[in-house]
């Protein structure tokens, strides 16, 4: 009993510390992903082209949020670790900084070890719109940064603290800290790689589930290699997006029953727009902002996930391009040379997450925000 409530109260403390973190930038994460939605409306309906100035600047207007989220979560979390959010944001800058970016890119190209200080290991790791490994990094800086400030001399404190914490912080986050996103992402392939060659039905399945849990530590980059592959070998893929498509319909079901079922005027506001977003694929906002923080409609969307997931999986549905898994997706499951139950399975997915999820969250319910939480996320 005593294990139970020690595995409950950490479980419930990790929640609040996510919840902490994500809640400030939920506005501009459901203005990117609204954005991004209307970049592929206006895309769809032949109002912009791709190859234009003007999807350019939207698309990057949108993207951006997420693109950078490790600065900002760089920033919320020191906030909640209680580290100096400027040089946390600094630390994040300098994994994204264009120059680190394009070495770990040309290293990986070419098969260059790289190293620090001539005889450090550096693990290639992709850090824009990462999450775990930032989040990681700050934990481990507001160990740091308090040891400094006890040990240095108060004449050089102005000094040392910055330098000191930067270095340290910086240095053991690009050797250390930062590469564990990767080898999460490494695992899940060679895994996914495994299962799929075996039993096509079970990466659906498990990619619908278990999407919110990838996307939060920040291993779900991992799987666009094997999407790419297939799609450049095989001309479609069965692997992520049917997947993605269950886990980011089931996630707007869980938020739109919390809209309509929630006590609290703000969250009905903040879950109605991330259940928007998440239609149209992009899950940031509803996994952080409402399912991750109210605890039982994450389990509820690993439940009608995994379920369309595995419609998905046993009706081996295929996507023909790489399109950004939700609503405005569904057209990427039509082609010429496949039949129309392509597609009629393809909605079947979405339909059955939607209202699976949106199912258990109603009637099964959850404990209701509190009003200095949603008072947070103004």
């Amino acid at each position: 009993m005593t294990i139970a409530k020690e595995n409950k109260s950490f479980i419930s403390k990790l929640f609040e510390i996510l919840g902490g973190i994500f809640r400030p930038i939920l506005p501009i994460m459901i203005g990117g992903g609204l954005l991004q939605a209307l970049r592929d409306i206006l895309l769809m309906t032949g109002a912009i082209e791709q190859v234009s100035s003007s999807y350019i600047f939207l698309n990057a207007l949108g993207h951006c949020v997420f693109y950078f989220l490790p600065i900002y979560l760089a920033f919320s979390s020191a906030k909640v670790f209680g580290a100096s959010p400027f040089m946390s944001a600094t630390i994040a800058g300098f994994l994204m900084y264009p120059q680190v970016t394009q070495l770990f890119e040309w290293a990986k190209t070419v098969g260059w070890d790289l190293t620090l200080f001539g005889s450090i290991p550096v693990t290639y790791s992709r850090y824009p719109s990462s999450v775990l490994p930032i989040i990681l990094i700050v934990y481990f800086q507001s160990k740091v940064e308090p040891l400094v400030e006890k040990y240095s001399p108060l004449l050089l404190k102005t000094i040392l603290v910055p330098l000191v914490t930067m270095f340290v912080t910086g240095v053991i986050g690009l050797i250390i800290i930062g590469p564990i996103g990767t080898w999460i992402g490494n695992i899940m392939n060679i895994l996914i790689g495994f299962l799929n060659e075996r039993s096509a039905w079970v990466v659906p399945t498990l990619m619908g589930a278990f999407t919110p849990l990838l996307v939060i530590a920040g291993a779900h980059y991992s799987i666009i290699p094997i999407t790419a592959q297939n799609l450049a070998q095989l001309g479609y893929d069965t692997v992520m997006l049917p997947g993605n498509l269950a886990s980011n319909l089931a996630l707007a079901g869980a938020c739109f029953a919390v809209a309509i079922k929630t006590k609290k005027t703000k969250a009905k506001g903040v879950a109605s727009s991330a259940g928007i977003t998440a239609l149209f694929g992009i899950s940031q906002s509803a996994l952080y902002g409402i399912v991750v923080p109210l605890k039982k409609p994450l389990i509820y969307t690993i439940i009608g996930g995994g379920v369309a997931g595995f419609l998905a999986g046993i009706t081996q549905i295929k996507a023909y391009s790489m399109i950004t898994p939700g609503l405005l997706s569904l057209i990427s499951y039509v082609s010429a040379d496949e039949k129309i139950t392509n597609l009629i399975f393809a909605v079947a997915t979405a339909v059955i997450a939607f209202v699976v999820t949106f199912a258990l969250t109603w009637i099964l319910g959850f404990e209701d925000f509190k009003d200095e939480v949603q008072d947070e996320t103004n």
